[in-house]
């Protein structure tokens, strides 16, 4: 079981960059980021059922999952009149995760609230301050800089939870966490700089898709080493 989960969990990281570099995304786009969608969240039913128990942490994650997919279809659905409902849907994935990693199952956040507080207010301060010198963000644009703080606080909660997984020799479960986190982060990031009018690299042109599924397969996946 574990061996197929590993697979499965491969495949969806894998999947955007082949559905990427084979030109398939540029033409079913729509149905190819919701497989992607969909592997993420069979990674996290089958690395529920391979721990072999419902937890409290097993029924978090899951629902951070769930809300992320809604997140992807509403957000890239035909109608854009849809769009802020995704963006509410994963607004409220990131609320659930960072529930998650501050009060249920070990490790838990909330005994180092101080830390994720801190980094918080820092890496939301110099966000801030690039926005105002560097992006130019105008009307329905600006709910970017409302999404930030809550983006950044989930990110905090998931590195401090995985540094103390670490600490007591979880180091699959913390790994799963901090690079989760650190990768759902860069991906919004540059989601946000883009559309402040900053142009990214050409090599990190399909960079958000690839953190961004990346990202949910690793919470995912973290459910198996709770």
């Amino acid at each position: 079981m574990k061996i197929l989960l590993y697979i499965l969990a491969a495949v969806s990281v894998c999947m955007p960059v082949i559905t990427q570099k084979t030109g398939l995304s540029k033409k079913y786009g729509f149905k190819l980021k919701m497989l992607c969608a969909v592997l993420y969240l069979v990674t996290g039913i089958l690395a529920a059922v391979s721990f072999g128990a419902v937890t409290e942490y097993s029924v978090m994650i899951l629902s951070g999952l769930v809300f992320g997919i809604l997140g992807d279809f509403f957000l890239e659905y035909k109608s854009k009149k849809l769009f802020p409902l995704g963006a509410v849907f994963f607004a409220l994935g990131h609320i659930i995760y960072s529930v998650t990693f501050l009060f249920i199952g070990d490790y838990s956040a909330v005994s180092y609230i101080w830390a994720v507080l801190l980094m918080t207010v820092a890496v939301t301060a110099v966000i801030f301050a690039f926005a105002k010198t560097r992006l130019h963000l105008k009307g329905k644009k600006k709910l970017i800089l409302i999404y930030a703080p809550v983006l950044i606080f989930s990110f905090a909660c998931a590195v401090v939870k995985g540094a103390l997984a670490l600490s007591a020799g979880n180091f699959a479960f913390g790994l799963c966490l901090i690079w989760g986190g650190s990768m759902f982060f860069a991906s919004d990031i540059m989601i946000g700089v883009g559309k402040g009018g900053v142009k990214r690299p050409p090599f990190l042109h399909y960079a958000v898709s690839y953190t961004y599924f990346a990202a949910q397969t690793l919470f995912a996946l973290s459910i198996l080493f709770q």
